[in-house]
């Protein structure tokens, strides 16, 4: 658990990588989020560095189930966006390797011609095992492609189900891919998708007739804040309309900062990120802190059943907070005035 100490100064490699990645290298934005990814001490000191030069780029998360065609329809979007001379980063977020860990990198070869461009970067991540398909380290690598100057940053989920509704309170815009012939809109609603998406895409209309699955859609979907989510049906195989699916993409992030709402996002982005932060370090000092004992011997009541968990995390807190406040009095100076010399 990565734990920043404002204090201390960041290390020299660190703080050169940082300025590398400002000035738009992409070897720098790699190492950064291999620091994220992995857990390295010098983590929290990159993220600390770095988040002062966020907030400039558009977060735009893509779910859908897998099959959909996401990762075909980023690569036709990010050629549409560069042609408008806008700079894309893509966060791919891969299932994870039962051999190595890591991103099975499917994501990565669909892309491969893309990623030569020099105003984009395309990174895969492993879900490692994170129940929602996102791994706990991407928004903190969208961060750094935020940070490098990228004007958008698309995310795509792995595509699990009704986890994958996590994406929506992350990103600014969620874009919802689904394609014909794969049952009817009832079955998406039982995943929640119909209650996250900003912008709906109908994929791979080439292969199929896609109007039911539109009109069961049209039906369904409802205006929220007063935005009515688009409806667009593309062809990633074919490149068409994919210029429709950008310009809804835009028109969104425009109603976002007109309306106010890309503010509520940031706010709810920051206060769920805060919350889990705090859960995270909660649980590392626990652990790992001058509790840590007393936390076994807590489990072994719950074990036997002498008293239940809720209780036992109430008593937990009190032994944190009473020793956080026991080495607070040792290390505090004595604000008692000194004794004169005779």
């Amino acid at each position: 658990m990565r734990e920043a100490v404002p204090s201390r100064p960041a290390a020299p490699s660190v703080r050169g990588l940082v300025e590398d990645l400002l000035a738009g290298d992409k070897r720098a934005a790699a190492k950064l989020i291999s620091l994220i990814e992995d857990d390295e001490p010098e983590a929290a000191e990159a993220l600390a560095l770095v988040y002062p030069h966020t907030g400039r780029a558009h977060y735009v998360g893509f779910t859908g189930a897998p099959g959909v065609g996401k990762s075909s329809l980023i690569d036709r979007l990010v050629r549409d966006l560069r042609s408008r001379g806008k700079k894309v980063g893509v966060v791919a977020v891969d299932p994870t390797s039962p051999y190595s860990g890591g991103a099975v990198l499917g994501d990565r070869i669909r892309m491969a011609d893309t990623g030569i461009d020099p105003g984009v970067f395309i990174r895969s991540m492993a879900t490692r095992g994170h129940a929602g398909g996102l791994a706990l380290a991407t928004f903190d690598a969208v961060r750094v492609l935020d940070a490098m100057g990228m004007d958008l940053v698309l995310v795509e989920t792995v595509g699990a189900g009704q986890s994958e509704v996590e994406i929506a309170g992350r990103a600014h815009t969620t874009v919802v891919v689904e394609m014909p012939f794969t049952g009817d809109a009832v079955q998406t609603m039982k995943a929640g998708i119909l209650e996250i998406g900003d912008v709906y895409v109908v994929n791979k209309c080439d292969l199929a007739d896609p109007d039911v699955l539109v009109a069961n859609l049209r039906f369904q979907i409802e205006e929220r804040d007063g935005w009515r989510p688009p409806i667009v049906r593309t062809s990633a195989l074919k490149g068409s309309r994919i210029d429709e699916l950008a310009d809804a993409i835009g028109r969104h992030r425009a109603f976002l900062e007109s309306s106010g709402r890309w503010e509520a996002r940031e706010r709810a982005r920051a206060r769920q990120e805060i919350l889990e932060n705090a859960r995270r370090i909660l649980a590392t000092r626990v652990r790992e802190g001058p509790t840590g004992a007393g936390f076994e011997a807590l489990v072994g009541e719950v074990v036997a059943r002498k008293t239940d968990p809720q209780s036992a995390a109430v008593r937990l807190l009190a032994q944190g907070a009473a020793a956080t406040k026991s080495q607070d009095r040792r290390t505090r100076p004595s604000s008692r005035p000194r004794a004169r010399k005779r």
